[in-house]
């Protein structure tokens, strides 16, 4: 996986405030967290990220670039970190990204991530009416940061009616390893929905016996 330069800066203030007088400019306020060091408050360009991860999947590695470049004496080079996104989070109703946690890695050294499952195919009972249920939708892999797959693909073509398909059924691609246990259930092609009427026929009970005779 290629890595996306991304331009990143250090951040002072923190708070609601702040955060949102950056959003309004298009940064994105976040964390890099690194192993053995003390986390840094940062900037990033909200545009600049969402396209990175929409051309590239979530787990694109990112090449970030801490402070101004050099352009001349006296000024400082800008340091170099790679980086994943760990977390997004978002507003609960517009859906807009508020921060977001940066994890940095080395990339000599093995990650775990979770890789979202892709059906490929139209499965064979579909034709006999079977509808795809989906269970689990991602998998754990462990690989290296530039290994790290965008997805993992599950061929279902051949998938009929009342069988499923299971985490073992994946292939992990070469250099990665899926932690997940083999036998959790990704994809199940169900029986076909039996819609019921909305009303049924009202049936009138049968009167056994006549009216006792007056005497």
């Amino acid at each position: 996986m290629d890595t996306v330069k991304l331009q990143v800066n250090e951040r002072e203030l923190t708070g609601n405030g702040p955060a949102r007088r950056l959003r309004a400019e298009g940064l994105l306020p976040g964390v890099l967290y690194a192993k053995g060091t003390e986390a840094k408050s940062i900037t990033v360009d909200l545009e600049a990220l969402v396209t990175a991860m929409h051309e590239h999947g979530h787990n694109v590695i990112l090449e970030l670039e801490m402070g101004e470049e050099s352009k001349g004496k006296g000024k400082k080079k800008a340091a170099t970190h790679y980086a994943v996104v760990k977390e997004l989070q978002r507003h609960p109703r517009r859906r807009s990204l508020l921060h977001v946690d940066l994890h940095e890695v080395d990339l000599a050294v093995e990650i775990e991530a979770p890789v979202a499952v892709e059906l490929v195919g139209t499965p064979a009972g579909v034709a006999d009416g079977g509808v795809v249920d989906w269970e689990h939708r991602e998998v754990t892999v462990r690989a290296l940061p530039s290994a790290m797959p965008e997805v993992i693909e599950l061929d279902v073509t051949g998938l009929t009616v009342g069988h499923h398909l299971s985490v073992d059924a994946l292939k992990a691609p070469a250099g990665t390893k899926i932690l997940d246990d083999p036998g959790i259930i990704v994809v199940t092609l169900v029986p076909p929905r039996v819609e019921q009427a909305a009303s049924t026929e009202a049936v009138e009970p049968e009167v056994i016996g006549g009216a006792k005779a007056e005497e």
